[in-house]
């Protein structure tokens, strides 16, 4: 293991994407690429300070004893060699359904499996809609019948054919422009959409989190307080940073027929601004959760899941604001030295199976 005593990273690939392991110790710890293309793990430094230690992925069941659901995981993750927030995400639904995380987490890697089904059909719907509305068709027979109807098909198809013939486009290319912008675009939905797609829930979500947060560290004397409002400030910048991202997305879909013409043009824009909304609110969805698991306790729990948010809590790069939000957390330390402190009973070298278990409920009412 190396230490990196002053991390702070400057974008978020060097940030590295959340993993959900149920190992205490490595719980929301962050896997990058290294300088060599090979996957590395940032584990939160074990003692008193924001450094990290950094393990290369193949010797992390060496370095830390993990759960059975954590070594798959942690093979699945080393199979697909990929780093982002969606292929962490692909591996840690797949490991939760194999039931090595109990039943809870089981259900809800079925369920969010299923939810993305049914944004993927929605979404395609909603895009064909906006498609033919653009210019100056109309979809509403579609949905009498169904979309995913024999008679539904056709008539989509031939819809499509004359919309194509009105953009200029090839009708091929016409499927494939939504096609592709239905991907890019499925875990984001849109404005208008009956039911908010996963991003827009966990945008929502964390608003909710950063005003819980505000309110406790506000109503709070104890020593946990200004650790509380350093992270309902870390929620609240990316919540805004979050809300100018999805607004500009929002935008280019308001001009749907600009947005089909200009295609080649405007793909790059859709990509980035929907991968840096992914990578935004990459780790808080368990955050939401265990403060939201923490206020049905006593206060003392409460201080403590403070500090469990504050060791793994999702700073934004250098790169993506004027603030140094690493450097606030130095600072913080600095004055909070007695209360700011990692777990020293997981620096023993075995489980803490209460903690496995609290993790794993959690783990089981994700979605």
């Amino acid at each position: 293991m190396r230490s990196l005593t002053n991390y702070a990273p400057s974008t978020f690939e060097e940030r590295g994407a959340a993993v959900a392991f149920t190992t205490p110790v490595l719980a929301q710890t962050r896997v990058r690429k290294d300088s060599r293309d090979q996957l590395e793990v940032m584990v939160p430094n074990l003692s008193e300070g924001r450094g990290v230690y950094v393990v290369p992925w193949k010797s992390l069941p060496l370095a830390f004893p993990m759960t059975v659901h954590d070594r798959m995981l942690h093979d699945l993750i080393a199979k697909a060699d990929g780093c982002s927030p969606d292929d962490i995400r692909k591996a840690v639904l797949e490991a939760a359904r194999c039931g090595l995380a109990g039943g809870g987490a089981v259900a809800a890697a079925e369920a969010a499996l299923s939810d993305d089904d049914d944004q993927r059909l929605l979404i395609n719907y909603q895009l064909i809609v906006e498609a033919l509305k653009a210019v100056g068709l109309e979809s509403t027979e579609i949905l009498r019948v169904g979309l995913t109807s024999a008679e539904g098909q056709k008539l989509t198809r031939d819809l499509m054919m004359k919309a194509a013939q009105r953009l200029a486009l090839e009708p091929t290319e016409l499927y494939g422009r939504i096609a592709e912008l239905a991907v890019l675009m499925e875990s984001i939905g849109l404005a208008a959409s009956p039911k908010p797609a996963r991003l827009r829930r966990l945008m929502r979500d964390l608003q909710g989190f950063r005003d819980s947060m505000t309110d406790w560290a506000t109503d709070n004397v104890s020593e946990a307080a200004p650790i509380g409002g350093f992270c309902a400030e870390v929620a609240e910048h990316t919540v805004n940073h979050a809300r100018n991202v999805i607004g500009q997305l929002d935008q280019a879909m308001a001009s749907f027929e600009v947005l089909l013409r200009q295609w080649e043009t405007k793909r790059p824009q859709i990509r980035k601004a929907s991968s840096r909304l992914s990578w935004l609110l990459d780790g808080w969805e368990y955050l939401i959760l265990l403060w939201s698991d923490a206020l049905t306790q006593d206060r003392y729990s409460q201080d403590m899941a403070v500090h469990d948010i504050f060791r793994v809590i999702p700073l934004l790069p250098r790169d993506e604001g004027r603030i140094d939000q690493s450097l606030m957390a130095d600072k913080l330390i600095t004055t909070q030295k007695r209360s700011v402190r990692a777990y020293v009973d997981w620096r023993s070298g075995q489980l803490d199976v209460d903690l496995v278990m609290r993790i794993e409920t959690l783990k089981g009412k994700a979605a």
